[in-house]
C-alpha cells in the first residue's frame, strides 16, 4: 500500500449528504407521500431502527426534499437534535425555535415568515419554555445535610406542562397557517428522541395528535438496543392514533452497490455485496468497511471483504482502525463528556492553548470523528463511536477522565452558556470520578429539582446516585435525606 493511499481521508460517519444518499427507494417513496399531504392536513412520522442503520441520513433527505417540495421555492425546516444527557428538558425544542428565529430573519425566508403573529407565537414559546426549563444558578458544591437539602428548589415551575403544550401548538398553528397559505410546508425534524426526558416524549406525542395544516413532523427513535425506554414508550403512544413509523433494516445488494459506487468510487460485484448483506448491511458498518478497504488499498473482493469482517467483526473497531495519530487520543479523551461538548471545555481536557484549539478542531472534523454543530459546539460524528471509545477505557481511566472534566468544566463555568447542561455534567462527572462529597450534594439538589418539575426519571436517576454517593462517604444525615426524597419521587412517579 503506497503512501497515497494510506493518507486518504475516510468517507464521514457523520449523517449522509443527500445528494450522495443511496437507496430505500420504498421508504423514501413513503416520505414524499406523507409530505405531499402535509400541506392540506399536518402530517407526522418516525423513523426507527438500530444504530447505525440510517435514520439521520434519511431525515436529512428528508430536510432536502422537505426544502426543494414547493415547486422550486424554499420551504422552512426546523431541526432539533436530543442528547443523551438526562435532564435537558425541552432542549432540542428550544434548538427548533432558535432555528425558527433564524429563518424569520434570512432573506430567504424573511418575506415568507413576515407575520406579526408569527413573532408573537414565537416569542411567547420562548419565554415559556425559558421559564419552565430556567437555568439553575450555580448553588456551590454545599456541604449541607438532612432537612437543610430539602427545600433549596422546593419551588415549582412558573408555568406548568400545559402551557408549554399550548405556547407550541400555538406556535406550529401560526407556522402552518403562514407557510400553507403560500402554497408551502414547514419540516419540523427531530433526532434521537429515544434519549428525551418524559416531558419531551409527552409533548411530541401530543402535538403529533394535533398538527396544523402545513406541518410536518418527523423524527428519528433508535430501536431495541437497551439505551433507555425511549423508543418502547414511543411506539406504544402512538400506535394508537395510527401515526406511521418507517422501521430501516439492512440494505439490500443492489442498495450497497450503489453506497459504494456513489460514495467510494469503488465497484462491488453481486458475490460482494451479497457477502455485505449478510453480514454488515447497516450504513454505518458498510462506511466502516469501504474506508477500511479504501485505507488499506484492498480490493473490495467477495473474498477480502470476508476476512476483513471475520478479523474485526465490530464495526466500531473498524472505523478506528482507519484512524491515526493525534486524533484517536482526543476521542478517547473526550469520549467522557456529555454532548454537546463546549469547545473551552475540550480544549482543557486536551491541554491546548490559542491558535492550537483551531487547529484540533479542524483536525477532528478532517478525521471524521467529529461533527460541528450548529450552535458551534462538537459531538461525536455517529453516536457509536463515542459508545465504542467510552466501552475501551478501563476503571481507573474513565475515573480519572471524569475527573478531567469536572475540573474542566468548573474552570470554564464563567465562559459557559448553557448553564443547567454544566451543572448536569458536573453532577455526572463528581459521580462517575469518584468524588463522591461534591456528587452527594450536587446530585440531592438537582434530582429535587428535577422532582419539581415532574421529570421524574431524571430525578430518581440523580437521586440514585447521591443516595450512592452518600453510603460511600458514610455521610448518615445525607444518606436519610436522600432516601425520603427518593420515596418521595416514587410516590409521585406511581407504578
Amino acid at each position: 500500500m503506497d503512501e497515497v493511499q494510506q493518507q486518504t481521508v475516510g468517507v464521514s460517519y457523520a449523517p449522509c449528504p443527500p445528494e450522495e444518499f443511496c437507496g430505500r427507494v420504498e421508504e423514501r417513496d413513503l416520505l414524499r407521500t406523507i409530505l405531499a399531504g402535509a400541506g392540506e392536513r399536518g402530517q407526522a412520522v418516525m423513523i426507527s431502527g438500530p444504530p447505525g442503520i440510517g435514520k439521520s441520513s434519511l431525515l436529512t433527505w428528508l430536510a432536502n426534499e422537505a426544502q426543494q417540495h414547493s415547486g422550486g421555492l424554499p420551504s422552512p425546516v426546523l431541526r432539533g437534535e436530543v442528547f443523551d444527557l438526562p435532564g435537558m428538558i425541552f432542549s432540542a425544542f428550544r434548538e427548533l425555535l432558535r432555528d425558527l428565529r433564524r429563518c424569520a430573519a434570512s432573506g430567504r425566508f424573511g418575506a415568507l415568515l413576515d407575520s406579526e403573529g408569527l413573532r408573537e407565537a414565537i416569542r411567547y414559546a420562548d419565554d415559556v419554555l425559558e421559564k419552565y426549563a430556567a437555568p439553575v444558578e450555580p448553588v456551590g458544591l454545599l456541604s449541607k445535610t438532612g432537612e437543610e437539602i430539602i427545600g433549596i428548589f422546593a419551588q415549582s415551575p412558573e408555568v406548568g406542562y400545559d402551557r408549554v403544550l399550548q405556547a407550541f401548538g400555538e406556535l406550529l398553528t401560526a407556522l402552518g397557517r403562514q407557510v400553507s397559505g403560500a402554497g408551502q410546508i414547514a419540516a419540523v425534524l427531530l433526532e434521537d428522541v429515544h434519549l428525551a426526558p418524559a416531558l419531551d416524549r409527552r409533548l411530541l406525542r401530543d402535538l403529533a395528535d394535533d398538527l396544523p395544516p402545513g406541518i410536518l413532523l418527523a423524527f428519528t427513535c433508535r430501536a431495541d438496543d437497551g439505551t433507555g425506554p425511549g423508543y418502547a414508550t414511543m411506539k406504544k403512544e402512538i400506535s394508537g392514533p395510527g401515526l406511521p413509523e418507517i422501521s430501516l433494516s439492512g440494505m439490500r445488494k443492489e442498495e450497497i452497490r450503489e453506497l459504494a459506487k456513489r460514495r467510494f468510487e469503488l465497484a462491488v460485484d453481486d458475490a460482494a455485496a451479497g457477502v455485505l448483506e449478510t453480514n454488515r448491511g447497516d450504513p454505518f458498518g458498510l462506511v466502516a468497511c469501504f474506508n477500511a478497504l479504501r485505507r488499506r488499498g484492498l480490493a473490495p473482493t467477495a473474498e477480502k471483504i470476508a476476512d476483513l469482517l471475520a478479523g474485526t467483526p465490530d464495526p466500531a473497531d473498524l472505523a478506528f482502525a482507519t484512524f491515526s495519530g493525534p486524533p484517536c487520543t482526543w476521542a478517547n479523551d473526550l469520549c467522557v463528556l456529555n454532548p454537546p461538548f463546549p469547545v473551552p471545555v475540550m480544549a482543557c481536557m486536551l491541554d491546548i492553548e490559542g491558535m492550537s484549539v483551531t487547529l484540533m478542531m479542524d483536525r477532528l472534523q478532517e478525521s471524521g470523528i467529529l461533527r460541528r454543530l450548529p450552535g458551534g459546539e462538537y459531538a461525536f460524528a455517529h453516536p457509536l463511536l463515542q459508545e465504542h471509545c467510552r466501552a475501551t477505557l478501563s476503571t481507573d481511566a474513565k475515573a480519572a477522565l471524569n475527573a478531567r472534566a469536572a475540573g474542566c468544566f468548573e474552570r470554564s463555568l464563567h465562559r459557559l452558556s448553557g448553564r443547567l447542561h454544566v451543572l448536569l455534567s458536573l453532577a455526572c462527572h463528581f459521580f462517575h470520578a469518584r468524588e463522591y462529597a461534591k456528587a452527594a450534594d450536587l446530585n440531592l439538589e438537582l434530582g429535587l429539582r428535577f422532582h419539581h418539575r415532574e421529570d421524574y426519571d431524571t430525578a430518581l436517576l440523580l437521586t440514585e446516585r447521591a443516595i450512592a454517593s452518600a453510603e460511600r462517604i458514610g455521610d448518615g444525615d445525607l444518606l436519610a435525606a436522600a432516601r425520603r426524597q427518593r420515596d418521595l419521587v416514587r410516590q409521585k412517579a406511581g407504578p
